[in-house]
């Protein structure tokens, strides 16, 4: 615990199916970001978010932040969701602490054969971006995220998302 101070970068690949996926699907089921914070139970500021999409396309996402692992799709696969299902009492449990809509149309930058977008301490058209507070559950330094289909997508590979926190610790 608190082998970086000051903060760290986390870049996390987390497993999309490499398929189309309509607006409002599951992107990709819950994901762990290791060392999110520096002590256990503790809370960081992510500064914001880096999307790496390599299929290169013009895509907008959200991430629903959680102290706990909860997939918001129960046993389905995600892109064959519909959208999420997550029961009441499993979104207690996963003591959800945030959202962040990474839009497509602003911070893009096209590189080729893929694209590279980013959140920062800014307010767009759909809502307000980082920074805002993560906290890990007692007992862990992880933080989880979940994403969600804003509009409709398609992916070639099961690792065409790569995502970079930028969290400065508290």
């Amino acid at each position: 615990m608190g082998m970086y101070p000051g903060g760290n970068i986390i870049t996390i690949t987390p497993t999309i199916s490499g398929t189309a996926y309509d607006a409002g699907d599951v992107l990709f089921l819950t994901t762990e970001i290791p060392n999110a914070v520096s002590s256990r139970g503790g809370v960081s500021k992510l500064l914001s978010v880096t999307m790496i999409h390599q299929h290169d396309a013009a895509d907008d996402i959200a991430l629903v932040f959680m102290k706990n692992s909860y997939d918001l799709i129960g046993a389905l696969s995600p892109g064959s969701s519909g959208g999420p299902a997550i029961t009441d009492a499993n979104v207690e449990a996963a003591e959800m602490t945030g959202i962040v809509h990474i839009d497509s149309s602003d911070n893009r930058q096209d590189l080729g054969g893929s694209g590279i977008y980013t959140t920062g301490g800014n307010q767009n058209s759909v809502g307000l971006q980082a920074p805002q507070l993560l906290q890990a559950a007692g007992g862990s330094t992880s933080v989880y995220v979940a994403g969600i289909a804003v509009d409709a997508q398609d992916y070639g590979a099961a690792d065409d998302l790569d995502l970079v926190f930028h969290i400065e610790y508290l």
